[in-house]
């Protein structure tokens, strides 16, 4: 269950953090939420998983983001492949 969960949050986040950066529909907290559950979850697994290093790079640019400190679309969509891409790969049957 949390192997499908996961990653369903990933693309969630990614989202978010488009249509925030976009388009400005989501308020500071949503986006705030979604960038510290991005870092928990990175930190949790950074030990053994590079990805998860990157994760926690990108939760740290959604929360700024989200502070309004540096905002930038380009890099907005960088994290958006990285996130949506690492979601499809983990749920994609391996076989």
């Amino acid at each position: 269950m949390i192997l499908y969960l996961l990653p369903i949050l990933d693309i969630l986040t990614a989202v978010v953090l488009m249509l925030h950066t976009h388009f400005g529909i989501f308020p500071l907290p949503v986006v705030l939420v979604h960038g510290i559950y991005l870092g928990i979850k990175g930190l949790l697994f950074a030990k053994t998983d590079f990805a998860s290093k990157i994760d926690v790079l990108c939760s740290i640019y959604i929360i700024i983001v989200a502070l309004g400190i540096f905002v930038k679309p380009a890099v907005s969509l960088i994290v958006f492949v990285w996130l949506v891409q690492k979601a499809v790969f983990a749920l994609l049957p391996i076989r």
